[in-house]
């Protein structure tokens, strides 16, 4: 029970872990006394990696992210009963550090190592445990590494984003991860939790799990698998999905997908810059490889974040100029009371106007909401 209410925060995977200041240099830790929690609250056991400064492990493990040309030091301490790796699965590593037993090294128990690498090449790539591969994956001992590039393009005069949405696939057999010593052959196993970042269900639905957007700025949609299932996106025709990258690579040619099936050890990049005020769901099927059946779906809610703003009246209370880059200023009263929230319902400043002028310079580029004290809202813009 201690171990439950200490872990109570493990399914916050990617979007939880991804929020988190890696340790300099940052210092994972294995563990094998993990919980995941299932949508109706059930306590599921999980291996996994963590932050040792965090102190406990997560699922997925945490996001490993880099600038491209990054000379990494990734350091590893084993504390658990087992011995265990980190595979650097598709990065450009020296066989010394690609966590493969046979042809590297293991930690036993009580080691502890620093894996070393250069972040070579920008893309989607992931890390796992490489002993007893089967097992230990299904465990839950794998995360996604993110090389990104300073200037917020994909690759080397590639399409430019605004922000990185990853997405990493997996599921689980229950009756494997409750009796991992007992489990089965695994070319028999059948999954019976599908997850996207660790969650499933209406775990989707909660406000940090929502993938929201801005009209005209580009998200590019990190997608990974780690399942023993084949993953099925399928794209919305509003999301104006375009393919620009396939396993840490630029693809010969860039193709907007219908649909786009992800086998285990896979990654994609996918561009989405959907349409305004669209509020909808990327459906992600899991299809069994062992028989080819349809197992389940997991839908990725996607909004635009200005549907996000507190409950409000849109009588047009219109201000002027719009876009504004030094003031925006509205009419009709010599004092105004204004709250300003952004593009994603995030509370920004409350203030008292002079003349209906707000000073907007050196405000972040962006959307942004103005209400008033009658309910009503002006949405303005500001740029350099």
């Amino acid at each position: 029970m201690k171990n439950l209410l200490i872990l109570a925060i493990l399914s916050l995977g990617i979007a939880g872990s991804s929020a988190r200041a890696q340790q300099v240099p940052p210092q994972l830790f294995s563990g094998m006394d993990g919980y995941t929690f299932l949508p109706d609250g059930t306590p599921i056991p999980i291996w996994g990696y963590g932050w040792v400064a965090d102190g406990y492990i997560t699922l997925p493990g945490p996001l490993l992210s880099y600038e491209q040309g990054d000379f990494v030091q990734l350091n590893f301490s084993n504390p658990s009963p087992e011995s265990h790796t980190i595979h650097l699965h598709g990065l450009d590593v020296d066989q010394a550090n690609d966590g493969v037993p046979s042809t590297s090294f293991l930690l036993v128990t009580g080691d502890e190592t620093t894996y070393e690498f250069t972040a070579a090449h920008s893309g989607t790539f992931l890390y796992h445990c490489h002993v007893t591969t089967t097992l230990h994956l299904t465990m839950g001992m794998y995360g996604m590494v993110l090389v990104t590039r300073p200037d917020m393009t994909l690759y080397e005069e590639g399409p430019a984003y605004s922000e990185d949405i990853p997405l990493l696939f997996s599921d689980l057999a229950i009756e494997t991860n409750l009796d991992p010593v007992g489990s089965y052959p695994f070319h028999d196993i059948r999954p019976d939790v599908f997850m996207v970042n660790g969650v499933s269900g209406d775990q989707l639905e909660a406000s940090d799990r929502i993938v929201h957007f801005e009209p005209g700025q580009p998200l590019a949609l990190r997608l990974g698998s780690v399942a023993y299932s084949l993953i099925r996106c399928i794209f919305p025709e509003e999301l104006n999905a375009v393919c620009y990258m396939s396993d840490g690579r630029p693809v010969p040619n860039a193709f907007a997908p219908d649909t786009l099936d992800i086998f285990p050890g896979e990654r994609f990049t996918v561009l989405i810059e959907p349409d305004a005020d669209w509020d909808g769901h990327l459906p992600c099927e899991f299809w069994s490889l062992a028989d080819g059946t349809l197992e389940g779906t997991e839908s990725i809610h996607i909004r635009d974040a200005a549907l996000e703003v507190p409950n409000i009246s849109w009588d047009q209370q219109n201000g002027f100029p719009n876009p504004a880059n030094h003031h925006i200023q509205w009419s009709g009263s010599k004092q105004l009371t204004v709250t300003v929230f952004d593009a994603r319902g995030n509370f920004v400043t409350t203030e008292r106007l002079e003349d209906g002028v707000l000073d907007v310079r050196n405000w972040p580029n962006g959307v942004y909401i103005a209400t008033f004290p009658n309910g009503s809202a002006s949405r303005f813009i500001v740029t350099e």
